[in-house]
């Protein structure tokens, strides 16, 4: 949820855009919804957005947001209407022989197209059947892809970020801490895997713990079971009490095992612990 501040930019933008489309100003409103959009998501400024265009007759970028919007609000009461517009649209690309691109690349700076640069995410295109070559350009880098265009089929493409490149551990650590050693480096504690090894290493033993219990208890119920001086009722209930106790301990015994032995993997698989000392180079 959007926060006092996204709220207000929300609103404040919100209205800029009613007022220039109310004024006919549509080019104005739109960069005004852009704005609300990137404060807060919702449905009302997809469908605002897809009546500039449409004011404009931006056929493309109509399309696109009017589908947009029937993705934010599916049980809307007017997305038959809009789904009639949309498909109406797309029906007519493919008797004139063209498909349908919308891409979007949410962080990026700029995308370009068939040698044309938008400064602004999303494109919406008609285009002919074929392969094309788009490029985005991120803060790390350009990332280019490959799109291929159908007729009278919607190419709905998203472009992510470029992942940044790991950094080596020795360029990380600032002037100081190198000059020093690893040894000035806080260690930042038990990893949660090694946590977690104690916890299944605990549950294990105490599995183990009951195992033994009620073997004891089943060993002594199996001896008051051959007491002569008792009836066979007697004897017969000491002999079911003795068996009953007797699944559970190894019952037990298999669980209790098992976990303990999963401790200490968890134990050997989470070495070295996040925050050790690691050994000093002899170098």
């Amino acid at each position: 949820m959007p926060g006092e501040a996204e709220s207000a930019r929300f609103k404040a933008a919100f209205e800029r855009g009613e007022t220039h489309f109310q004024k006919g100003d549509f080019g104005a409103a739109i960069a005004s919804f852009r704005e609300a959009d990137r404060a807060r998501v919702t449905p009302e400024v997809a469908y605002d957005l897809a009546k500039c265009f449409e004011k404009l007759g931006d056929e493309p970028y109509t399309t696109y947001y009017y589908r947009l919007y029937m993705r934010r609000a599916p049980n809307a009461p007017d997305t038959l209407d809009v789904a009639e517009k949309v498909g109406t649209t797309i029906a007519r690309l493919e008797s004139e022989g063209q498909g349908f691109l919308e891409l979007d690349a949410p962080r990026a700076s700029a995308v370009t197209l068939l040698g044309q640069r938008y400064p602004e995410p999303p494109i919406a295109r008609f285009l002919p059947p074929g392969d094309y070559e788009v490029s985005a350009e991120f803060p790390n880098g350009v990332k280019t892809m490959s799109v291929q265009i159908r007729t009278g089929k919607t190419t709905s493409v998203s472009f992510e970020p470029i992942t940044p490149p790991m950094v080596p551990l020795e360029n990380a650590l600032s002037a100081e801490l190198v000059a020093k050693g690893a040894d000035a480096a806080p260690g930042t504690g038990p990893s949660g895997l090694r946590i977690g090894s104690y916890v299944v290493f605990g549950v294990g033993l105490a599995a183990l713990g009951a195992a033994i219990a009620l073997g004891v208890s089943s060993s002594a119920d199996a001896l008051s079971a051959k007491d002569l001086n008792q009836s066979v009722s007697q004897a017969q209930a000491f002999a079911d009490a003795a068996n009953a106790k007797a699944v559970g301990a190894n019952l037990l015994y298999g669980l209790g095992g098992a976990a303990a032995a999963g401790g200490v993997l968890m134990f050997i698989f989470s070495m070295p612990e996040p925050g050790m000392k690691p050994a000093r180079s002899t170098r």
